[in-house]
């Protein structure tokens, strides 16, 4: 998602292992307290204790949608704001929590301001790591395209993996992924919310960040 002209999207992170529905709550207060419509949602953030199995994902969303569907999101029958849902590797929250959110604010930007959903890599993909990281980064370019914005809009990359994952590809090199690293890496050892995948990735380029 990217902000239109004369707004520009931020970013605030809620206090560790807040949970999902106390943060639902949180987001609805920030807005008001701002003045700012539900509509300006642009991104959420989630951290769940575990990667799930595609019963256990879909039965999660149930409730996430519904939620999203009671803040009045929908835009032909669909869902536009991004969402990370990861699973920390070391210190998972003990039920799914809100890790932060994105919105929309009145306001000019020097850069274009947008948040794209994690990106996973997809099972299968001959050619090992790297050709995962290529393919998300593919998709990440084709995202950023169709949004009207450039890696020179990012302000920050984050890679979901897991240690051993980490380790592995700091042994490959970093020199095939200028683009993404350029605006500012960060790595969080967690895995993707299906417990068939391993890595993901998500960019925003942003105004402000800030946390309650």
């Amino acid at each position: 998602m990217a902000a239109e002209s004369g707004y520009q999207i931020v970013r605030v992170r809620a206090p560790r292992n807040t949970p999902l529905s106390r943060g639902f709550r949180m987001v609805e207060e920030t807005l008001e307290a701002e003045g700012r419509p539900l509509a300006a949602i642009c991104a959420m953030e989630l951290r769940i204790p575990k990667p799930l199995t595609r019963e256990g994902f879909d039965e999660f969303n149930v409730g996430y949608v519904a939620q999203l569907q009671r803040w009045g999101l929908a835009v032909d029958g669909r869902q536009p704001a991004a969402r990370t849902n990861v699973a920390p590797e070391f210190e998972p929250p003990d039920q799914p929590s809100l890790h932060a959110f994105c919105y929309a604010v009145e306001g000019a930007s020097k850069r274009g301001t947008f948040v794209i959903s994690g990106v996973p890599e997809a099972p299968g993909t001959p050619g090992g790591l790297a050709a995962f990281w290529a393919a998300i980064a593919q998709t990440l370019d084709e995202r950023m395209t169709a949004l009207g914005v450039k890696w020179a809009d990012a302000t920050e990359t984050q890679f979901y993996g897991t240690r051993a994952d980490h380790e592995l590809f700091g042994a490959q090199g970093l020199a095939f992924f200028d683009e993404l690293v350029r605006p500012g890496l960060r790595w969080f050892f967690s895995r993707p919310p299906l417990d068939f995948l391993k890595l993901e990735i998500d960019v925003r380029g942003l105004a402000r960040d800030s946390s309650l």
